[in-house]
This record gives structure tokens, sequence and C-alpha cells, in this order.
């Protein structure tokens, strides 16, 4: 699966403001996966228009009213622009559950045009009901191995330009220590510390549409997919390190945890507040 962060809307059909990417770079998505099995990645979300009802990137459940996906997947766009599609493997399937986003969480230091700091939360307008096909993955904090493999899902179109597929897809992954990855983007500085890579065989790896979906180690959420070069042309591709970003999730998550005590305390009274906040 390979996300590609160019031109989402060339895959939903919904027409965005044009954000321009260095050349090198591309959303990815899943390209020489398979079907994931049923019961995999239960915490993998699709992040969709509200217009287009089309999937443009993937995402995470962190909690009952948090989704972690990639800032460039949300930038520029209102929060009431998106839904959030839960507890399914099938795109097509009718009896899936959509929520939908209240609160934009962007990184304050997001840099659109080299991708870093390339994360964002986004706040849903009511709890998810958890089920054996829904359920939040906990964060990895411990610090990955040369050699370690991790499992790549998300709903990215299966080669550059092709067709985002119904099923979702699955890759086993390899981690690249960051030193490695630097070295085979030509010591580019767009490789930097927040960022987690990963290898697989050319020919394997994210393509468009995976963006902002989650790379899993024993079970544990240690990446985001941020950008590769399009698609699977056998270099490393790069993503957001959960770890790194440990303080901006936490500190958001707390924060609304208090705020949502606060309302109960005053009546129950929901909070309509469509705000895009950053982090401070």
């Amino acid at each position: 699966m390979l996300l590609l962060l160019l031109l989402i809307g060339a895959v939903t059909g919904e027409v965005f403001d044009e954000v321009v990417y260095p050349p090198q770079f591309t959303m990815e998505r899943i390209v020489g996966g398979e079907d994931a099995p049923a019961g995999m990645a239960p915490y993998q979300i699709s992040l969709q228009g509200m217009k287009s009802g089309q999937h443009s990137c993937g995402g995470a459940i962190i909690d009952e009213r948090w989704i972690v996906t990639a800032a460039h997947c949300i930038h520029g766009k209102s929060a009431n622009a998106l839904r959030v599609l839960t507890g399914t493997q099938d795109l097509q399937q009718n009896d899936t559950k959509y929520y939908y986003v209240d609160r934009i969480v962007e990184h304050c230091n997001y840099e659109p045009r080299k991708y870093r700091n390339d994360i964002a939360l986004l706040h849903l307008n009511e709890s998810i009901v958890f089920d054996n096909a829904t359920q939040l993955v906990e964060l990895q904090h411990e610090p990955l191995a040369a050699g370690d493999m991790l499992l790549l899902t998300g709903w990215g179109t299966l080669s550059l330009g092709g067709e985002v597929p119904a099923k979702l897809q699955r890759l086993e992954v390899e981690y690249v220590p960051f030193e490695q990855c630097r070295e085979a983007h030509g010591n580019s500085t767009n490789v930097d510390i927040g960022h987690v890579c990963t290898y697989n065989d050319k020919g394997r790896g994210a393509c468009h549409g995976d963006s902002g979906g989650p790379l899993v180690h024993n079970g544990k959420l240690v990446a985001l997919v941020n950008w590769g070069m399009p698609c699977a042309r056998g270099k490393p591709d790069a993503n957001a390190g959960i770890a790194y970003y440990h303080d901006f999730i936490r500190t958001h998550l707390s924060l609304s945890q208090q705020e949502e005590a606060e309302v109960e305390g005053e009546g129950g009274a929901e909070s309509k507040d469509m705000r895009r906040a950053h982090c401070n």
C-alpha cells in the first residue's frame, strides 16, 4: 500500500486546495501487499471526505474519541468536511460505522513542503463503540532494532496511478535505522529524527492512499505513513515516529479529557468547537 500525498483529490474525486510537495515525495499506498485476514488491524480507520464519501487516507484509533493520522491528510481542511469509517476491512460494506470529526489538532511545526512533523490528531463527535472489529491500538515507546519487522495496513492504491482497493491490504516491512535511511536518500535533511524508516523489496511498499496509516510492531503503534519514492521504488519510506511525538499526543489527549470532564460537570452540554487547534 503506498500513501499518495501528492494528489489526494485525484484519488477521491474531491476538490482540495493544491499543495505543492517536493517532487521526489509522494503520498503512498500499499504495493505488493495482500488482503488482510479477518480480524487484523481493528484499529485501522478510513479517513473520508464528507462530500465524496471516498477514502483519502488511513489512520489509527488511539482513544475512544481520538484518531491519529498524517498532517498532510487534513492540512487546509475543516473538521466538518471529514468523516471516519471504523470496524471494517471492506470499503464496500454497508453496515459499518461512521464517526464525524469535530476538532483537528495539527502539529504546530508541521512543514507541508518537507513533510516534517507530519502528524495530526482528530477528535470525534462521539465515543467509538468498541467490539471485535473495532479496537484502539497501544502506542509503542521502546526503540526499534535494525531488522525489526513492522505491519503496514491500508487501502492505498496497488500501483502508482491505480485504483483504491476495496479490501484492506497488509504488508510486512523492515525497520531501517535513521543514518542508513538518510544515506539511502542521498543524506537529505528531509529525513529527520522524527521519522521511522521502513523498507521492503523493490516493488513492495506504501503507495497513494496509505498516508496516515499505521505501522505496528508487536501489536503496538510505531509510526504513521508519511512519504516515499513513488511507488515502492526500492528506497526506504519515511514515517512519523510515534515515540518521537509522544508528548504532542499525550498533551492533547489529557487536555481533552479535562475539557470533557468540565462539560459533564456543567450538565453535559456538547461542545460545538470546530476550530483547528495547534500544539503549543
